[in-house]
């Protein structure tokens, strides 16, 4: 094993096990999810451990990279290095779970919506526009299990981002998809996103 490599695996465990630690502690809201994305955000400093030699960013013929750092046994507290080329918007939808994403490189436009139905019918969900925020090297944002936003690559290069879940995504049973326009919302596992795990530090 490197140096560097080294380095990385005692920052990721040290950083996982001060996460983990607060949301024992105080459980998940919007409080312990400061101080997590606190703790993710500063591990943007070490860049030069997360490099695109040490993770590739996505050759053209892809749309992202996901790396594996670290999990728990069932696919709690995930902690994954992505990188997603400019290709266009995702699809709207939450995690069912906590996720905080703090950015190395990159501009990903995040756009937060709000729920405006009162959940009562499946399949039906009616949702607006709340705000913008742009995540670029050093910022970082929490979101609730239900909260629900879209991301979309606005820089010419390829974005390289933290991305935290409280459950990996072969987890992510309960996460939606919406359709703003049609007022729907849909049950998709978050199974069928690849991740490769060849770079695992944990």
């Amino acid at each position: 094993m490197t140096d560097l490599a080294i380095q990385r695996k005692e920052l990721v465990s040290s950083s996982m096990d001060q996460i983990k630690g607060i949301i024992k502690e105080k459980g998940v809201n919007r409080d312990s999810l400061d101080e997590v994305k606190s703790i993710v955000n500063s591990m943007t400093n070490e860049k030069e451990m997360f490099s695109d030699t040490e993770f590739p960013t996505p050759k053209p013929e892809e749309f992202a990279k996901i790396y594996l750092l670290t999990d728990d046994e069932g696919g709690d507290f995930s902690l994954y290095l992505i990188s997603v080329l400019p290709l266009g918007p995702s699809p709207i939808h939450d995690h069912g779970t906590f996720a905080v994403i703090a950015g190395l490189d990159g501009d990903e436009e995040n756009t937060i919506y709000k729920r405006l139905d009162d959940q009562s019918e499946p399949g039906k969900a009616q949702i607006e526009e709340d705000y913008k925020i742009v995540l670029r090297d050093g910022d970082a944002v929490a979101f609730m299990p239900q909260d629900i936003h879209r991301i979309n690559v606005i820089s010419e290069s390829p974005t390289r981002h933290f991305h935290l879940y409280g459950k990996g995504f072969d987890q992510q049973t309960d996460r939606l998809e919406f359709n703003r326009q049609e007022g729907t919302s849909k049950s998709v596992s978050g199974s069928f996103i690849p991740v490769d795990d060849s770079r695992r530090v944990l």
